[in-house]
């Protein structure tokens, strides 16, 4: 009997290690820090695009992309104008094909270096 509880207790033992050993993992995974039974992430070291002249980074997300066009621009400062910032955000992220949080990051700024 005593030897029945010893197994019994080896095993729980087991169960208690493996849940806690798959628990700290699925914490690091939504940290982002490693994946399972890999190195750390090598960081880059050269400031030069990849062969074939592109680049991850996209240049509408880029804080120095491309200006917008001065129609939309304009368009844009009216919109803002009116208190329509939203409807600013949208035609930023249409004419640069940017994230919304990035629209919204530029109709911002395109606000304050408006304001006298």
């Amino acid at each position: 009997m005593s030897l029945l509880l010893m197994l019994l207790a080896l095993l729980g033992a087991l169960a208690v290690l493996g849940l806690g050993t798959w628990v700290a993992a699925q914490v690091r995974r939504s940290y982002g820090d490693l994946e399972p039974g890999g190195a750390a992430p090598a960081a880059a070291t050269s400031a030069e695009p990849p062969a074939g002249g592109y680049t991850l980074i996209d240049a509408a997300e880029s804080p120095d992309g491309p200006p917008l066009p001065a129609e939309t621009l304009a368009h844009v400062c009216g919109l803002i104008e009116r208190g329509r910032e939203n409807e600013a955000a949208g035609a930023v992220r249409d004419a640069t094909g940017c994230g919304t949080h990035r629209a919204e990051e530029i109709v911002a700024e395109i606000r304050r270096s408006r304001r006298p």
